[in-house]
Order: C-alpha cells, then sequence, then structure tokens
C-alpha cells in the first residue's frame, strides 16, 4: 500500500469555526469607499488651486512684461501723455485708444488679489492635507480587509471582534483633524441630496466650476502626460474568503499593475517636463541675447512653473517607489511560483505570501504619506507666512540674462516641525519592521 505524502512540517491548517459577518465586511467596504471617494475630491480640489494660482503668477509676469510695451506704443501714437497715474475705470471710461490699457491696470489689481485671496482659501481648507489623510484612512482599512479575508495573524481567531477593532481605530485617527471641519460626501448609504442656492451663491459657485474647468483644460493642453489603459478586471465578491490563487490575481496582481501603469505615466511626465525647463531656460538666454530681455521674465516664470509642478507632485520621488514596489511585488509572486504543490497548501506560506504582500504596499504607501506631509508642512507654512514657495514663483529679472528659476524658501524659515497630522497608520503588529521580510 502506498504511503501518503507527509503533511510539511510547518503546515498549519486554515482557522476553522470563524465564519465571516457579511453586514460587517460590506460595512467596512463602504467606510473605505468614502474615504476613497473623498479623499480623490480633496486631491482634485488641491491640485485646482494649486494649479490656478499657477497660472495666474504666470499670467501676471505676461501682463507685467506687455504693460510698457503698450505705454511706448500709445507715446508713440500720442506723443508724452502722463497715463500712469489715472485709475483704470477712468482709462476703460474714457477715450476708446485708452481702454486696452485701463483692462491691463485693472487686471494688474485684480489678478493678485485673487492670488492672495486664493493662499488664503488654500491655507484655511488644507485640501491637501484632507487628502493625505483620508487616503491614508482608505489603503489602511483596505490591507486590514485583504488581512480578514485570508484569516491571517490576529484574524485567525474572532476576526470580526478585531476587524470592529480595526476600523474604530482607523476612524478615530479623523477625530481633531481637518477632515473633520468638514462633511464628507456620500457617507455610508446617505440618500442623494440636492442644494438650492440664492442667485448670489449660484453665479459664484458657476463661475468657480468655470474656472476650475478652464485651468483644468488648460494645464491639461499645455502640461499633461496622460496614459489611458483598459480597466483591470474587478472582484466579483469582495466578501468571500479568500484562497491564494484568487488572492493573488485580486491583490497582488492588481496592485502591481497600478504600480507598472503609474510608473510609466509619472516616467513619462517627469522626462518631458524635466526636458521642458531645460528648453525654456534656453529660450530664455536666447531672448537675452537678442535683445528681448524683458521676455526673459516669462520664460522664467514658465520653467519656475514646471519645476514646482514636479516638486509638489512628487514625481520623482513617486516613480521611485512605485518601481521599487512593483519590483518587491514581482519576487514576492516569483517566490510563490517557485513553491511545490505541497509548499502551496502549507497555511505557513500562505501567510507568508499575504503579510509581505501587504507589507510591501503598506512601507510604500508609508512613504508617499510621510513625503507628502512633509511636502505639505512646507507649502502651508509658507503661506501662513506670507512667503513665496512652490507653487508660486519669483519674478525674474528683465534685465538678467541667467535670472533664477525660483526662490527657494530658507533652511532656517522652514517650520520646526510638522502640522498636527496623524501617523500614516494605525498600531499593528507588525509595525517593528515594515520592509517585506526575506522570503
Amino acid at each position: 500500500m502506498t504511503a501518503l505524502p507527509s503533511e510539511p512540517p510547518d503546515s498549519v491548517s486554515a482557522p476553522k469555526g470563524n465564519a465571516a459577518s457579511q453586514s460587517l465586511l460590506n460595512s467596512a467596504w463602504e467606510r473605505h469607499r468614502v474615504y476613497s471617494q473623498n479623499a480623490t475630491k480633496s486631491q482634485e480640489r488641491f491640485l485646482a488651486v494649486e494649479r490656478l494660482i499657477t497660472l495666474l503668477a504666470l499670467l501676471v509676469v505676461v501682463l507685467a512684461v506687455v504693460h510698457p510695451v503698450v505705454l511706448r506704443q500709445m507715446a508713440a501714437s500720442e506723443g508724452p501723455v502722463d497715463l500712469n497715474n489715472q485709475l483704470p475705470l477712468s482709462l476703460i471710461f474714457g477715450p476708446p485708444q485708452h481702454v486696452g490699457l485701463g483692462v491691463l491696470n485693472l487686471l494688474l489689481i485684480i489678478i493678485p488679489i485673487t492670488m492672495t485671496a486664493l493662499r488664503a482659501f488654500a491655507v484655511k481648507f488644507s485640501r491637501g492635507n484632507s487628502w493625505v489623510i483620508l487616503r491614508g484612512n482608505a489603503e489602511a482599512l483596505k490591507m486590514e480587509i485583504f488581512y480578514y479575508r485570508t484569516q491571517v495573524k490576529q484574524y485567525q481567531s474572532d476576526r470580526n471582534t478585531q476587524l470592529a477593532e480595526k476600523i474604530q481605530q482607523i476612524s478615530q485617527r479623523l477625530k481633531g483633524s481637518v477632515v473633520h471641519q468638514r462633511a464628507l460626501f456620500p457617507y455610508e448609504n446617505q440618500r442623494p441630496t440636492h442644494l438650492r442656492l440664492g442667485v448670489v451663491f449660484w453665479a459664484v459657485s458657476r463661475l468657480w466650476n468655470w474656472g476650475q474647468q478652464l485651468t483644468h483644460y488648460v494645464w491639461e493642453f499645455f502640461f499633461a502626460v496622460n496614459e489611458a489603459a483598459d480597466s483591470l478586471p474587478k472582484e466579483p465578491d469582495r466578501t468571500s474568503d479568500l484562497d491564494p490563487e484568487n488572492y493573488i490575481k485580486y491583490r497582488l496582481d492588481d496592485q502591481f499593475d497600478w504600480y507598472r501603469r503609474k510608473a510609466r505615466s509619472y516616467d513619462r511626465q517627469h522626462q518631458l517636463l524635466q526636458t521642458s525647463v531645460y528648453i525654456f531656460g534656453g529660450f530664455g538666454t536666447l531672448l537675452a541675447a537678442i535683445g528681448f530681455q524683458s521676455w526673459v521674465a516669462v520664460t522664467a516664470t514658465l520653467a519656475a512653473a514646471l519645476v514646482n509642478y514636479l516638486e509638489y507632485r512628487r514625481v520623482e520621488v513617486t516613480l521611485m517607489g512605485y518601481n521599487q514596489s512593483a519590483d518587491a511585488l514581482y519576487d514576492i509572486r516569483t517566490w510563490w511560483y517557485s513553491l511545490s504543490a505541497a509548499e502551496q497548501a502549507s497555511f505557513n506560506n500562505f501567510e507568508k505570501l499575504v503579510v509581505n504582500t501587504e507589507e510591501t504596499i503598506r512601507s510604500e504607501h508609508n512613504s508617499w504619506l510621510q513625503d507628502m506631509q512633509d511636502r505639505l508642512a512646507d507649502l502651508y507654512e509658507s503661506k501662513r507666512k506670507g512667503e513665496i514657495s512652490a507653487p508660486y514663483v519669483k519674478v525674474a529679472d528683465p534685465k538678467s540674462a541667467e535670472a533664477p528659476l525660483k526662490e527657494k524658501t530658507p533652511p532656517e524659515a522652514l517650520p520646526e516641525g510638522k502640522p498636527d497630522l496623524p501617523p500614516p497608520y494605525p498600531e499593528h503588529p507588525l509595525d517593528a519592521d515594515t520592509r517585506p521580510s526575506n522570503l
């Protein structure tokens, strides 16, 4: 009689009698959706304000360069006329030939005021901080859901209680933060609502929406590098327990493909935008050499806008993090496929697969969160002090052919600490080392 193959010595049977609660898991997924959607909204609003301020700064420089040109042309056609001391409205409602100058003067007054208001708005509502905190909560909850569905680590027994406690811990991170200074919408199973606005608020909201759309269109037209891709297959049942095959398909492979796609997109952005910075710098030198020194300020501001965009989007740093995490996930998957059928049947090996995958994703996201928190600390602190920093640009001296691209905040002016933001993730039994262990 043939002897059956012995079970690997480290084999542990999957937990039994630890049934999942469908209602609890659905609630966890719904909470994840709320965090994710509101994080996306905060991100879009944060980027819209930053882009709008950058474009307005560029427009101010262009108008400042055009202004003396208009004055010279009017002086040549009308003779020596002192128009500098006249109010913009008196020029607009004056002779027809002065209307253009009046509009130009009015824009040079209105746009800086608008930029100041937008800076105050960005500091007050802290959309960037809301985006980072909510995204951190969404990813932390998603990781706990996959631990729950694979029944590893602390979820091997009484996993419903463990998940409920984790949801509560993650929710506690929002208390006292900027997220609770405004309403999350939509919330869990919330019915859709409709706003009824007065005429003034309706007009302001329409103007704001049009401004956002125009800013997005202009930025996308000139600077965007987007990559269209087919949507990945969605998991048919997100409440069932996962075996190794489905875990690799719907978690590891899904995250690996996402890292690779984003890395390609960020790589194109970094190369094209960095090349554009060099082109604008060289073009500014050319303009200075052929006698158009005043226009050097425009090319320098364009270059500074692209540099600042690369900085507050953290393109290069994020690209490196995505590539490293994708390589780590690839190595984990290769390790799993190298195991024999008997070794893949070992629950200990399955647990190692899950833990290493989740900790790889977590390590990358922790690095991103910390980097964004540091960046936002610099950005908001410099705005509170009234300093000019990214994404705001310093207008270069038109008389200088080698004007600096931007003015950096000196080290002594940076805040002695970070804003009151929570840590990237709540306490976890694996926090001793967030890097993936050796396989």
